[in-house]
């Protein structure tokens, strides 16, 4: 496994990079989502991720996204409305869980 930061390699459990301490791509576990689903992810996000999840989806720049939200909110007042019913209709990503049998078991000290 090699750092998607420095580009070092790494051991298959460690958590962090040991030549530039950036935090391990953890791997997901658990069942797939489907390909194409809108979902709102855990790690880029501000509030709930309705933004995040749409940039995502789309491929649309973030920031983007997010201005245009919280202009229609601040303009209309109907984005706060769109905003929370995405809230709670789009599925949020499942947990980032380390991948099976990677840890320190085998390992000898």
């Amino acid at each position: 496994m090699f750092c998607s930061h420095c580009g070092k390699q790494m051991d298959p459990g460690a958590r962090f990079c040991p030549a530039c301490g950036a935090v391990a791509q953890p791997v997901v576990a658990g069942p797939a989502p489907v390909p194409g689903q809108l979902m709102r992810p855990r790690s880029p996000r501000m509030i709930a991720g309705v933004c995040s999840g749409l940039a995502l989806h789309y491929g649309w720049d973030l920031s983007l996204v997010r201005v245009i939200c919280a202009l229609l909110i601040v303009l209309t007042g109907v984005g706060l409305i769109a905003y929370l019913v995405a809230w709670i209709v789009i599925p949020e990503a499942p947990y980032a869980l380390p991948e099976p049998g990677a840890g320190s078991a085998g390992t000898n000290i």
